[in-house]
């Protein structure tokens, strides 16, 4: 006997209002989905994926008008309901978990209200209703935890709350907008393992918004793919990453990085691709910044401890590891937005001359003298990152630039991008003046591939990915030697991503760029790095040549990485959550095992369990 579907969208077209005139997003798209299965709505941003799913929970944006065909939950019609009823449907029958779950909590509501709030009838007086949910999607300590506020919690944690919230009412639809986006693999690996497991156990059926195939391919049943508002294609899963029959499908599957990419993609209109290979950085490329014994402190606690590296003119070194290992804290610093506590870290060839062991290569041991505190005598050498962003030189402070994650905070809502490119040619003199500054911005802005009658308009008025090139572009405007690229993809989608890749690759390569590069995403790390290095808490546990540390990942945290990164092309590994079967076996004298040219990794042991 076939299971009534409980979700059926049929014929639905979605308008909004603009310049008095009704602009179609959502043309026609019908589906339907029964109890204990996943649908999952993909394609790039503006394809109408987030308004579909919306509509499950009666949701419309400010202006948006339904112009033809129906929504169905539970056999009712959604924007039928009287206002009561479609409240009991939000929550009661249709729950959403929304991307980032610490902006959906409240702050300053400590965790276990906010779940009896989402409670109904006796329970939400009930604690032991709390622990119960808290200990239903897998939390340690579940009492301990229900006392402390959001901002106590991991990325992963509070994503988990979220989940406990929207089942407490036990619905019977979730609908899950993009749940992993800026998660770790690990952590994105335990949230969609638990997401599964919940929908087999409770029966629920579940809409999966999300541009990472990987992790579509992990969990759906079946995929409709939307492009301009319209279903494009519609199969199961299996088939349609098999064999998809749109020819947008097949470039959209064709973009997606994978781990066995010894380069970038180059994607053709039929979704061929080719690997575009790596640049080569010659033996002897000068050096561009040198990290040596670097220790971070955040109050009485330590986020970094003694991490080194160097990165080579025309060379991307890339750092990788869970949430907490330290990455984005390493770029900060070097950036001049966190002083390090210890250590030394040296720009060679900074502008003016570098101190003492900038340019060398060698010892550096001569510049830094004592970097705890406030560093001492530090003015000795002008290529010195230890000192914060404002008491460097601005000879110095242009010659290393961040590229933030999120262009869309990043950027003046309210200034033009063109003044956003201007203001660091003025502030670091690059431009003379401000006809020339103006010359400079339009030119920079064309070097990221970007039309330079942009520069008139303001952030909004640009797709993510071109917010993203514009956050390039003003990076670039200090012409620095370093570039420091903090997951600067990871909220793109997989087209507009290979295309940011591809240009952050070329432009090292016309500019000599050295540049830092910190993601997630190990199949993008795979195919734009020469090198990386593995971090965990804080400590170096391996590093070496990209191709050789993911040909034969010698440390098992690095082997735990691979093993739950999401592949579109088949089967996910197994990545256990459980405590880790090893432990570390470093001594001051003994630290690394060498495993063949420029790849070792920290000594370890095997823990009997």
């Amino acid at each position: 006997m076939t299971t009534p579907a409980i979700v059926a969208v049929d014929g639905l077209s979605v308008s909004y209002r603009s310049g008095g005139r009704d602009v179609p997003v959502v043309h026609e798209v019908g589906f339907e989905l029964c109890p204990g299965r996943t649908l999952a709505l993909v394609g790039e941003s503006g394809s109408g994926k987030s308004t579909v799913a919306a509509t499950l929970l009666g949701h419309l944006r400010h202006g948006s008008r339904i112009t033809a065909g129906t929504v169905r939950v539970d056999g009712n019609d959604v924007f039928a309901l009287p206002a009561k009823e479609l409240r009991r449907l939000r929550g009661g029958t249709v729950a959403m978990v929304a991307q980032n779950a610490g902006h959906a909590l409240t702050p300053s509501m400590r965790v276990g209200r906010q779940i009896a709030e989402a409670l109904r009838g006796d329970a939400a007086t009930d604690p032991a209703a709390v622990t119960d949910l808290l200990d239903q999607v897998r939390l340690p300590r579940p009492a301990e935890l229900a006392r402390r506020y959001p901002h106590e919690l991991s990325g992963g944690q509070q994503q988990r709350v979220a989940i406990a919230m929207a089942i407490a009412a036990r619905p019977k639809v979730l609908v899950l907008d993009e749940p992993t986006t800026g998660l770790d693999v690990i952590t994105q690996r335990g949230v969609l393992d638990l997401l599964a497991a919940l929908r087999d156990e409770l029966g629920l059926a579940a809409v999966l918004v999300s541009h990472d195939l990987g992790v579509v391919n992990h969990m759906a049943d079946d995929v409709a793919v939307l492009r301009a508002g319209r279903v494009v294609e519609a199969a199961p899963t299996r088939r349609l990453f098999t064999a998809p029959a749109d020819p947008y499908t097949r470039r959209l599957l064709a973009s997606v990085p994978r781990l066995s990419d010894a380069g970038l993609a180059l994607v053709a209109e039929d979704g061929t691709r080719e690997i575009r290979p790596k640049a080569q950085v010659p033996a002897d490329a000068p050096e561009a910044v040198a990290v040596r014994d670097i220790t971070i402190d955040y109050g009485a606690s330590r986020a970094v401890h003694g991490v080194s590296f160097r990165v080579r003119r025309g060379e991307v070194l890339a750092l990788v590891g869970e949430s907490g290992s330290g990455k984005s804290t390493l770029a900060w610093s070097l950036a001049g937005l966190r002083a390090p506590s210890g250590g030394e870290m040296t720009a060679t060839g900074a502008g003016g001359g570098a101190g003492s062991g900038a340019g060398s290569g060698g010892d550096l041991t001569g510049s830094g003298g004592d970097l705890t505190g406030s560093g001492g005598d530090l003015t000795g050498s002008l290529g010195d990152l230890a000192r914060p962003a404002r008491q460097r030189p601005l000879s110095l402070r242009r010659k290393v630039q961040l590229v933030f994650q999120n262009a869309d905070t990043s950027l003046n809502p309210r200034r033009s991008v063109g003044d956003a490119v201007r203001r660091p040619l003025r502030f670091f003199g690059t431009a003379p003046s401000r006809t020339a500054a103006a010359a400079r911005a339009q030119q920079l802005i064309a070097d990221v591939r970007l039309d330079p009658a942009l520069a008139d308009r303001l952030p909004a008025q640009l797709s993510g990915g071109q917010r993203q090139r514009i956050g390039i572009a003003r990076a670039l405007a200090g012409e620095p030697d370093v570039l420091i690229a903090d997951e600067i993809t990871t909220a793109l989608d997989v087209s507009v991503q290979a295309d940011v890749l591809r240009l952050l690759d070329d432009l090292r390569r016309e500019r000599d760029l050295a540049c830092l590069f910190i993601s997630h995403d190990l199949a993008v790390v795979r195919g734009i790095a020469d090198r990386v290095v593995v971090l965990r808490h804080g400590v170096v546990v391996e590093e070496g040549p990209t191709d050789a540390v993911f040909a034969a990942p010698g440390h098992p945290y690095t082997r735990r990485l691979m093993a739950a990164a999401l592949d579109p092309d088949g089967e996910a590994g197994e990545a256990s959550e459980a405590a880790d079967d090893w432990q570390d076996a470093a001594e001051p004298d003994d630290t690394w095992t060498d495993l063949g040219p420029g790849h070792r990794i920290r000594r370890w042991r095997p823990v009997a369990t």
